[in-house]
Order: structure tokens, then C-alpha cells, then sequence
């Protein structure tokens, strides 16, 4: 009988709005305003006693408490770090993500093409926090978790070591959601290394409730770049990646400065005249901030030479932001898998239009029943 009132209440719930981006479920039951209001009127600083800053919210193997690699951490607000903190300046955009010392590169991936749309990226970070107005400590995201939206608080202590912060950071030093959200997804998920090792189409997912689809490149349709193309003017997050054939490869740098195993964002396409016919170029971005493409269309190379003046211009930004171009075909003969992650009902392979029914199951895993496990682990499927 607790089981079916349980299951009444959660249906009541949910026909009354609860779970839906304009009245997310509060995780561990903590509510924003509330602790906010609380704080502001004792004067003191939130501190999350659900995720507290101590060892244990670091990790458990390679981050644990007795890890070399945890070793002289010290948890510091923004406030302690510069004069000035700023959660966002200027915009949120794709070069806010410095990967730091967490292997997490699919996450970041995930962040940087969330930035391409601002109506999503306002949706996981709320714009109603600052470190000016109404500052106690406190900010809070919101991500799609099995059917429903989730709003996490947490406090803005984050690890540092000799001054810097340790993780995701942004290249302007004095601000500070991308790291707050680092904080609040690893929060979510146990600790910042249960962020170690991911799809970057699980963020894609948990920042957009949307729909994802696998291309491989060693065999892509061949309106691939007219898919790529549609789906970015529609909103959809875009990543891609290069195989590895064993652990020894991974994250190697292969002679033309791209990484292997790594997780790199798909920002823009464009088409330019080229030698009397028109190249297809593709734009990626190396969360590491780093380390790009060297081949054709890189950062000074000849080829920008012999294309419009307006368009070099407008395209060719030299800059080592871990952002580049490379042709189309280029990119299938480098990379191996692309993944789209779908935001509208519109299929992105035909105009014509077709509409999702969603319907939701409540139960658990059972293998050969039901989903289940990481996409890392397909076995547990």
C-alpha cells in the first residue's frame, strides 16, 4: 500500500508540473531560495553539508583521501581567490572551459557546445546569481535526470592548489560558473572523479533531456555535412572523437596535434570558395583550451591565403584556444564517431517533420529487460 501511495503522489506531482524546467525537483530536498534567504539574513556563508568540502568529495581511488594527487588542496571561494569574482562575464561562451587536472574532457565538450545556445545554457545555469546581488555562498544548476529536471545547490568552495583552481576553469581568471557547474555536476554524481571518463553525449543529454544519435565516420551517409549543418542551425550539441586501438593511445597526440580518445566539441560549418570550387570546412574545439589541428584550414595555414579577404577575416582567428578549422573531408578521415544530440522533433536527415510521443517507465534495471550502465560499458546493456 506505501508503494502505491508513493506511486499516486509521484503521479500527482507530475501532473502538476513538478520535474519540468519551471519547477524542478530539489535534490537531497534543498531549496535554493530558501538556504539563500537564510544565509543572507544570519550573514553567514552557505556551507552544503550534503557536499562538503573535504576529501571525500574529491574522489576515491586516483582523487582519494590518501592520493598523491589530492595532496596540499585547499577548498577557496572565488571571493578568496580575486578581488572581483564574476559569474559570468561578458556572455557564456565555449573558450569559459580550461580543462584542469580531471579527466573529464567529454563533459567539457558538452559545456562548450551548451554555450552555442543561449536558451539552453540559461535553463542549466540560472542567471538569478551573481557574487554582487544577494551573494551568500550559494548558486545552484539544473540538469535532465530520468525524466525529469533536477535543481542542485551547492556552496562555491572550490579545490585549488597554490592559488589556482585544480579543475575546469575559465580562461578569464575572475569568473566562475563553468567551475560552479563542474561542482555541481560531480555533486550529483558522488564526487568530481565519478566525472573521470564519460560520453560527451551523456552531458549532452543531462543539460538538454534531448535525443542522441551516433554517426560513424569510417562510414558516414553522404549528406553528412548537411546534417551537421542543419543540426547546428537547430540548436543540436554536437561532439565527435577519434578510436583508440588499446589503453596505450589514449589521449596521444598523433603527428597533426590531435588528440586521440579525447572529447572535442562541433562549434560551426561553413562553406568558402576555394580554387573555383566551394570547400566545406568544419569547426571542432579541444576543451583542453590546446592543442590543435596543424593540417589545412589550421591557424595560419596557407590555405586562408586564397579564400575572400571578408571571409578570412571574419573566419581566421589566431588564437591558441584549442578552437580550429579543417576541411569536411578531413575531419571524416581523422575522426571516427560523431554524436548529435537532438533538441526539436524534426528528424535531422529529411524536412520532413515527425513528432516524439515520450513515455515514461518507473521500475529498475534488469540486463536483457531493461537498459542500463554507462555507454562505456555496453556490456551492461
Amino acid at each position: 500500500m506505501a508503494a502505491l501511495a508513493a506511486g499516486v503522489s509521484k503521479r500527482r506531482a507530475v501532473a502538476q508540473g513538478l520535474g519540468s524546467s519551471q519547477n524542478a525537483v530539489k535534490y537531497l530536498d534543498q531549496d535554493f531560495e530558501t538556504l539563500r534567504q537564510q544565509c543572507l539574513d544570519s550573514g553567514v556563508l552557505f556551507k552544503d553539508p550534503e557536499f562538503p568540502a573535504c576529501p571525500s568529495a574529491l574522489g576515491y581511488k586516483e582523487l582519494g583521501p590518501h592520493s598523491p594527487q589530492t595532496q596540499g588542496i585547499i577548498w577557496k571561494r572565488p571571493t578568496e581567490l580575486c578581488r572581483r569574482p564574476q559569474f559570468i562575464v561578458g556572455g557564456a561562451t565555449r573558450t569559459d572551459i580550461c580543462q584542469g587536472g580531471l579527466g573529464d574532457c567529454w563533459l567539457l565538450a558538452a559545456i562548450a557546445s551548451l554555450t552555442l545556445n543561449e536558451k539552453l545554457l540559461y535553463r542549466v545555469v540560472p542567471k538569478d546569481q551573481s557574487f554582487q546581488k544577494n551573494y551568500a555562498g550559494i548558486f545552484h544548476f539544473q540538469f535532465w535526470q530520468y525524466g525529469e529536471w533536477v535543481e542542485v545547490v551547492i556552496d562555491d568552495r572550490l579545490p585549488t592548489r597554490d592559488g589556482q583552481l585544480l579543475f575546469l576553469h575559465s580562461a578569464e581568471g575572475s569568473e566562475f560558473w563553468s567551475a560552479l557547474l563542474e561542482k555541481a555536476y560531480a555533486k550529483l554524481n558522488g564526487s568530481y572523479e565519478a566525472l573521470t571518463g564519460g560520453s560527451t553525449v551523456e552531458g549532452f543529454e543531462d543539460f538538454t533531456g534531448g535525443i542522441s544519435e551516433f554517426y560513424d565516420l569510417k562510414d558516414p551517409p553522404a549528406n553528412l555535412y548537411q546534417i551537421v549543418r542543419k543540426a547546428l542551425r537547430k540548436g543540436s550539441l554536437l561532439g565527435c572523437s577519434i578510436d583508440i586501438s588499446n589503453a596505450a593511445e589514449t589521449e596521444a597526440i598523433t603527428s597533426q596535434k590531435l588528440v586521440k580518445s579525447h572529447a572535442y566539441s562541433v562549434t560551426g560549418v561553413e562553406e568558402v570558395h576555394f580554387h573555383g570550387r566551394l570547400e566545406k570546412l568544419i569547426r571542432l574545439r579541444n576543451p583542453w583550451g590546446e592543442v590543435e589541428w596543424s593540417g589545412a584550414w589550421s591557424d595560419d595555414a596557407p590555405e586562408w591565403n586564397d579564400i575572400d579577404p571578408r571571409q578570412k577575416e571574419e573566419l581566421d582567428k589566431k588564437a591558441e584556444d584549442g578552437e580550429f578549422w579543417m576541411s569536411f573531408s578531413d575531419f571524416l578521415r581523422q575522426f571516427s564517431r560523431l554524436e548529435i544530440c537532438n533538441l526539436s522533433p524534426d528528424s535531422l536527415s529529411s524536412e520532413e517533420v515527425h513528432k516524439w510521443n515520450l513515455v515514461l517507465f518507473n521500475g529498475r534495471w534488469m540486463r536483457g529487460s531493461t537498459a542500463g550502465g554507462c555507454q562505456n560499458y555496453p556490456d551492461s546493456s
